[in-house]
């Protein structure tokens, strides 16, 4: 692969094709070279360094900057007091913010190494509970729209609204930040030039799925409920609610853990056979 120890931005780095030799191997998929576009498609996900990655790093950190502050502003303009906030608020912008700008760091590093051919793009591809699966959706739902449901019945049925509006705040950013990345990776064409590249898009469009992690946030919630027991009357259903949700997404995290190996095809030069 020429030019692929010079480290510049165009081209790719010795340890993004290693990494794709290695996913490919863990796949039943043995090669000496990687071939450029899976190296491509798959080094950037797997690489430690990718170059542009911390100026997106960096982004992510302004937008939280921008969120907290007007956050505090909210707050004091509100005149409420700490104690009566979740006290995760911060850690949902963050996280949130973080994950999208990973995400999109790897998109960026594809699009220096591209172009990448476009086999198909609209019918060619998977459906959204093939990439998804059950245990995934059922996550999402929960997390999000169950929270909507908490944080409504906490404003309309307890004094503590304060509480209700932050953490239906904070669980509004991360809930746009995973549908970003959720839309994006769904709704992209099939990057791939034969069967072998186009079953590598299909398992990199669940890898890329699971960079949203719904099942995260709800676990946020707790420090309030266990070590300030707030909001007063919703214990148990907080309780509840996160564990459903950290349970569905450690389901789904074990479902693509058994994903089909890949099938027969052109992913490189063909790896020596092994002596006996």
């Amino acid at each position: 692969m020429a030019n692929a120890d010079t480290g510049w931005p165009g081209e790719l780095r010795p340890e993004e094709i290693a990494a794709t030799r290695v996913w490919l191997d863990k796949r039943g998929i043995e090669v000496n070279e990687p071939s450029r576009l899976l190296s491509i498609r798959i080094g950037p996900r797997l690489s430690r360094k990718v170059p542009g990655r911390f100026r997106w790093l960096v982004g992510a950190v302004v937008v939280s900057i921008l969120l907290i502050t007007a956050y505090g502003i909210v707050r004091d303009i509100s005149g409420v007091h700490d104690r009566d906030l979740p006290g995760g608020v911060i850690v949902y912008f963050v996280c949130a913010s973080m994950q999208v700008a990973l995400w999109l760091s790897y998109l960026h590093r594809e699009r220096a190494l591209g172009p990448l051919p476009v086999m198909d793009r609209r019918s060619g591809r998977p459906s959204v509970f093939k990439i998804l699966g059950g245990w995934f959706v059922a996550s999402f739902v929960i997390t999000f729209g169950g929270g909507a449901v908490l944080a409504v019945a906490m404003y309309t049925t307890t004094s503590a609204k304060a509480y209700a509006w932050s953490w239906g705040g904070a669980l509004g950013w991360t809930a746009l930040c995973c549908a970003v990345i959720l839309v994006g990776t769904l709704r992209r064409p099939v990057y791939a030039e034969d069967t072998a590249s186009a079953a590598v898009d299909t398992e990199l469009r669940v890898l890329d799925s699971q960079a949203a992690v719904p099942g995260f946030y709800p676990v946020i919630v707790l420090f309030d409920v266990l070590f300030y027991g707030q909001p007063a009357g919703f214990t148990g259903w907080l309780l509840t609610y996160a564990a459903l949700s950290l349970g569905t997404s450690l389901m789904s995290v074990w479902q693509h853990h058994r994903r089909p190996a890949l099938p027969p095809g052109d992913y490189g030069t063909t790896a020596r056979p092994r002596s006996a």
